[in-house]
This record gives C-alpha cells, sequence and structure tokens, in this order.
C-alpha cells in the first residue's frame, strides 16, 4: 500500500494529544455512601493499583486510536499498488532498409508486423500489456502499454518502413521508459540479423533465405585526357555471375559480367572507352535478387557546370583577370574598352536575362536584369534610388584604410571568408546616405562601401569605389579570393552536391526568376513521381533512394535541369549481418534505487470509510456503557 498525500499522515499526532486528555481527566465521581469502610476500603485497593493500569485496560481509548489512525490514513489517500504481470512485452520492431527484402513476395517487414499481431493477440488474451517501438531513422512508439489486440493490430498495420538506418539504440532508451513502469516486462528485438551478445533481449531475425546483389560505389576517374569508370559490386547470400550494365549520357556501353563470391566484394571497370566528357553516368546490375534498392548507381557531373556572367565595364582589365580567376566563370564582356586585347576584343551586346551574374563597373543598366545577381561597382551619383534602393551623396578624398563591418554576421562570413582587410585602402569612395535592406561588409572612414542585399533570394552587392582608386588589385591573394567568395555568394549551384545518402537534407537553391520548380524523381523502386513547388527556398529530406532531376522554369522562359542521386546506406545492403553486442535498456529496479515505480493502482478510500463508520458506532457504545 502507498498513499496519494503521505502528509495526511500528520493526522496521527492526534493520538498523542489523545492520550494526553486521558492522563489529565479526572478519574473520579463523588458519590454517597452509607458507610466510611467502604471508603476505606477503596482506599487501600488504590494504594495497590499499579499506576497507568487503565491505560492498557481502557477499550474506548484503544478503538479511539484506532479511529483517529484510519481518519490520517484516510486523509493519506490510500492505495494498493497492484501486483504487476511478468508477462508483459515490449517489442521493438526494426524499420530499417534491409527489412524490405523480399521472400516469396513478402518482405521482412510485414512477415514481422505478422508475427508481432500474433503476440499481441496472445498477450491480450492473458490481460498483459503490450508495447511497440518502431526503430527507424528516429524512434518512435507504435503502441505504448496497450492491452487491446485490436487497436495494437490497427497501428501496426500503420507502421512503415523506412530506406534509412534504423536507430535501435534510441529505441532501447523508450523501452527504458517502459521498464520504469515494469521492470519484469520481456524485450523483444524483431530484425534481420543475429547478434553475438544479444543480453537479455530476445532477438527474433526475420531473414530467411534472401540474397542480395548490391552497387555499393560508383566513380568516374580522369585519365589522360579519357574518363575510366568503376562499380564496386557485391553478392551477399550467395556466389553469383551479375550482368553490369553501364550508360553514359544515355548511351549504353558494352556490358560487364561481376564473378561475385559469396559475401565478397569485386571492383568491375571501363578502361577502354573514349570518352572525353560527360553529364551523366550509371550502372544497373541485372539480377533476380531479393532486394531491388541498390541495384543502381548513378553520377552527374553537374556542379562542374559554367557559371555565365556579363561583364559592363569601361575598363575592365583587373576585374576581368580576376574573375578568369573563377573556374567556374564564364565571362561576356559587354562595353568595348578603348584599347581591345585578344581577351577584351569583339564584346557581346548587353542583355538583361540569360546570365547568372551581371556586373556593372562604371556604369548602369536603364532596365533591371529579369534573373541572376548583379554587382554595381563605382556606380555613378545619379543611380536610381528607385531601382536599387541605394544612393550617393558626392565623394570623399583622401587616404583611407577599410575596415571590416558586421564580422559575426552570416553575409560577412560568406563573403570574407579567408580574405584580410588589413592591406585594403581607397583614395577615392562614393557616400552612401540610404542603403535600406542592405548590409555593411566593408567601411572606409566610417561609410560603407561593400554593402550585400538578399531579398527573396534576389541578391545585389555594391562596391562603392573605383577599384584603380584602391589597393586591391594588387593584392595578388586576397583580391582574387574576395572575388571568389562574391561569386560563391551571388552564384550558387541549384544543389550543393550531386550525391545524397538517405535521410540528408537536400536544399534546392532557385534562381532568383525562378516561377516554378518541378522536382522528377526515379525511385529505386521503379515508381516514379513529379512534385511542383512555387514557394522557395525548397528543403526536401531524402526519404527514399534514387535519381531526381530538378527543373526550374524562369521568368524569362529558360529552363535550367539539374540532377542528383540519393543512395542507400552502404550497410543496408549487407544482408547475413552478425552484430557484436547488442545494447540493452536498462532495467530500473524498485529495490535499492531512488527510481519511482508506476504499477497501476486501487483507491481503497472507501473501505477505510467503512472502517471508519463501524468503529464510530462501537465507540459510541462503548461510551453508553460507561456512562449508563
Amino acid at each position: 500500500m502507498k498513499f496519494a498525500l503521505p502528509l495526511g499522515l500528520l493526522g496521527l499526532i492526534a493520538i498523542a494529544a489523545l492520550i494526553l486528555i486521558y492522563i489529565l481527566k479526572p478519574k473520579y465521581q463523588d458519590k454517597k455512601v452509607s458507610s466510611t469502610y467502604v471508603w476505606k476500603l477503596s482506599l487501600r485497593y488504590q494504594k495497590r493499583k499499579v499506576p497507568l493500569q487503565w491505560l492498557k485496560s481502557s477499550l474506548l481509548l484503544v478503538v479511539q486510536i484506532i479511529i483517529i489512525i484510519v481518519m490520517a490514513f484516510m486523509m493519506a489517500q490510500p492505495l494498493v499498488v497492484l501486483a504487476t504481470k511478468t508477462g508483459e512485452k515490449i517489442v521493438v520492431l526494426e524499420a530499417s532498409a534491409s527489412m524490405l527484402a523480399e521472400d516469396g513476395g513478402k518482405s521482412r517487414f510485414d512477415r514481422a508486423v505478422t508475427e508481432i499481431g500474433s503476440l499481441a493477440e496472445k498477450t491480450a488474451v492473458e490481460g498483459d500489456k503490450f508495447t511497440v517501438i518502431l526503430a527507424g531513422e528516429e524512434a518512435s512508439f507504435v503502441v505504448r502499454r496497450s492491452d487491446s489486440a485490436s487497436y495494437i493490430k490497427q497501428k501496426l498495420s500503420e507502421a512503415k518502413c523506412t530506406f534509412a538506418s534504423s536507430d535501435v539504440e534510441e529505441a532501447m532508451s523508450l523501452a527504458e521508459e517502459v521498464l520504469k513502469e515494469n521492470p519484469q516486462a520481456d524485450v523483444y528485438l524483431y530484425t534481420d540479423c543475429d547478434y553475438a551478445d544479444a543480453g537479455k533481449v530476445t532477438v527474433v531475425n526475420m531473414a530467411r533465405s534472401e540474397w542480395n546483389a548490391a552497387v555499393l560505389d560508383f566513380s568516374a576517374k580522369r585519365e589522360k585526357g579519357r574518363y575510366i569508370f568503376t562499380a564496386k559490386v557485391a553478392s551477399y547470400g550467395r556466389s553469383a555471375e551479375i550482368a553490369v550494365n553501364l550508360n553514359v549520357d544515355g548511351k549504353a556501353r558494352l556490358p560487364k559480367l561481376a564473378q561475385c563470391e559469396a559475401d565478397e566484394t569485386v571492383s568491375v571497370v571501363w578502361d577502354a572507352l573514349d570518352i572525353n566528357e560527360y553529364d551523366s553516368a550509371d550502372v544497373h546490375l541485372v539480377a533476380d535478387d531479393s532486394f531491388v534498392y541498390d541495384n543502381e548507381f548513378y553520377i552527374y557531373r553537374a556542379n562542374t557546370s559554367k557559371f555565365k556572367v556579363q561583364l559592363d565595364s569601361v575598363d575592365p582589365g583587373f576585374l576581368y583577370s580576376a574573375l578568369h580567376s573563377v573556374e567556374r566563370c564564364q565571362v561576356d564582356l559587354v562595353t568595348k574598352p578603348e584599347q581591345d586585347t585578344e581577351e577584351t576584343k569583339d564584346p557581346a551586346p548587353a542583355k538583361t536575362s540569360g546570365y547568372d551574374l551581371y556586373i556593372y563597373d562604371g556604369t548602369y543598366p536603364e532596365k533591371i536584369p529579369t534573373d541572376g545577381t548583379v554587382w554595381l561597382i563605382n556606380p555613378p551619383r545619379d543611380l536610381p534610388v528607385s531601382k536599387w534602393g541605394i544612393s550617393f551623396n558626392g565623394t570623399r578624398s583622401g587616404n583611407y584604410a577599410l575596415t571590416a563591418d558586421n564580422v559575426s554576421g552570416e553575409t560577412y562570413k560568406k563573403i570574407m571568408n579567408g580574405v584580410s582587410v588589413s592591406s585594403m585602402k581607397a583614395t577615392e569612395y562614393s557616400r552612401a546616405v540610404s542603403y535600406a535592406g542592405y548590409e555593411s561588409i566593408l567601411k572606409c572612414n566610417g561609410d560603407p562601401v561593400l554593402l550585400a542585399r538578399d531579398i527573396g533570394g534576389v541578391k545585389t552587392v555594391v562596391l562603392a569605389f573605383d577599384l584603380h582608386m584602391s589597393t586591391l588589385p594588387v593584392l595578388l591573394v586576397d583580391f582574387p579570393l574576395l572575388i571568389n567568395n562574391l561569386c560563391s555568394y551571388s552564384m550558387a549551384h541549384t544543389v550543393d552536391n550531386t550525391l545524397y545518402n538517405v535521410g540528408d537534407l537536400v536544399t534546392v537553391n532557385t534562381k532568383a526568376d525562378a516561377e516554378i520548380v518541378s522536382i522528377s524523381a526515379k525511385y529505386a523502386s521503379g515508381e516514379e513521381e513529379k512534385t511542383d513547388y512555387t514557394e522557395f527556398p525548397v528543403v526536401l529530406d531524402a526519404t527514399q533512394a534514387g535519381a531526381f532531376t530538378v527543373t526550374q522554369t524562369l521568368a524569362s522562359g529558360r529552363v535550367v535541369e539539374d540532377s542528383y542521386f540519393v543512395r542507400l546506406p552502404e550497410n543496408e545492403s549487407l544482408f547475413n549481418f552478425t552484430g557484436d553486442m547488442l545494447v540493452n535498456p536498462i532495467v530500473i529496479s524498485s529495490v535499492g534505487t531512488d527510481t519511482e515505480i508506476e504499477n497501476d493502482t486501487m483507491d481503497i478510500y472507501v473501505y477505510f470509510a467503512a472502517v471508519l463508520l463501524a468503529l464510530v458506532c462501537v465507540e459510541w457504545g462503548l461510551q453508553y456503557r460507561e456512562q449508563y
């Protein structure tokens, strides 16, 4: 028995008060007697009595003490702790990608769900509770301490297997929470592997005779002007001869055979192909295995594509050279310089669309570009503030050192990463007086001279001085690095990588004038899906393996496509795996610990009330007998 309100036991203090009352209470009554002889005998008898002997013989006092005890217990709200049932079960269901391996048209995960449902039905019939924990990429409760077989089976039918690795350790942590309530519960793990040391957990291996042919990795390496493609192929569960097909830019190449011994890996190499450049390549296995989700692998070269830059400058020499040091930039010159060189002659006409970056050095466009990022270098004083959100009030001349501003800001960290400001000086700059929405990166004489803003992905960079009136062009390291950082800030690839793992977050960097972004998925299971997005930025959770194509439709009508591939974690392809030691949940015992075991309880207040009523009746009867 335990008490919901232990402070109620303070009522037992009333026992001491009751005894004190009995001690102080006069015990004798005035009586008229017919003879003094009887009085003398009474005095002699009283002297022979043991002091306080009446306390032991007073039945009324005992009953009153019991009444006080019962009332104190009632104030403490007594509860009976019910005995826990040893048949309670906690089941951890692994939901990793390898549980999708099929045998006889049914996956390991589906078979596990069926078996767990049967176990839950049996447990519920016996009156015990049942818990199911799903160990996917994250662990979560499916059912927590339920004794309803129908409810448990319904929730199990809603559980889904993931394409990621499972977090069994986190699932065991959730099992600990249940064990705090019933340390005698049994813990089961439904998985597809064995453990050398499973501890006190009962491991149920759902693997049967499944085997798996897998592409573990695929890469391309350039040697002597041509590409060599290499695929790492394995067969788990049996030895097999596996056909490996290669496609480069959609064109099938000579297939090869991989002779794989059981549970071993081989490399398949295509080194006789005359391929100088490629945009995409993929390999596919021709195998009737039990697990299809790792039978293909794609690689892309999207991140090596050039950014298109339009440079409008009357004296582009320094800037043009610095942009050419940025490997990803393809620069088109607009304004014809005073003296042509081999690199700067025959400039292209000015455009307001079709470029990733527009640079205006000493000029500004009559019409704002419809796409891409804009740099304004040494902008004219009559720059329309309504278009660019910045205005200037004259120039300042002198010998000024540039200083950093907002060094803790994310924009500063991106633009000035690795760049030293200490050697940067300017002899003339334009004084900005209005620049709402811009973030100051560098200052000159207390005035901002390098500013940047990002409004819904539309970025603008302003450099408020002439490069020729500064020390920047002579800084052989810091100036090219600053231009490279500005390019990285201004022009992001659609996706940061072309290869992701299931469970990664994929950020889609949209163009400034993107109106619709469509992502087409060709999953490893063979299913295809297309989703349109109109709100940016787009951040996706890579939940399935497959090839993905991102298509951006720009306001100018230009369509930009990029691709990436999501692969399964390599350990999910490894069948016939035996783990070393399974992490067990810690069983919290109520003996010798401070942990409170929250077992089922029964309120017995009403029984104490019934006993109290009976005792009060007895006490009334005793009082009546003594007085009358």
